[in-house]
């Protein structure tokens, strides 16, 4: 009953995730595991990764750290529930990944990548996965 209840709870996310899961399956998708109540879909999509609800899509370069950033940003859905996309999904997207692509693409990657875990929302995905970063 918990985890129909989390999953209603969490209901925009995993629309979105079984939308993008049926997209990507018939070409991207290399690899399914679940850990520690996540769903994790590693893809061949170059530089993509987002926490849907329990389900996490990731590049395949992509390390553990990166997951474990994205298992904080689960743990932000369960908090929020179906506030999730507009609290923290849009945010992330918009205001972190597009602006950082558009206005920092000359900056070394080092400084993109410290000035991208110093926002909202991933300074806290980055403290509830348990990720530790050297700047």
């Amino acid at each position: 009953m918990k985890k129909v209840l989390l999953w209603l709870w969490q209901f925009p996310q995993h629309i979105l995730a079984l939308i993008i899961y049926f997209v990507l399956m018939t070409k991207k998708i290399l690899l399914t595991r679940n850990t520690a109540g996540n769903r994790i879909i590693i893809t061949d999509t170059p530089g993509w990764g987002i926490s849907l609800g329990r389900y996490i899509f990731m590049d395949s370069a992509y390390g553990e750290q990166d997951i474990d950033h994205e298992k904080g940003h689960s743990i932000q859905s369960l908090y929020w529930g179906p506030l999730y996309l507009i609290v923290i999904g849009i945010p992330s997207a918009v205001f972190n990944n597009l602006w950082d692509r558009l206005f920092h693409k000359n900056w070394p990657a080092g400084r993109r990548a410290e000035w991208y875990y110093s926002r909202y929302p991933e300074k806290q995905a980055d403290r509830l996965g348990g990720v530790e970063r050297g700047y």
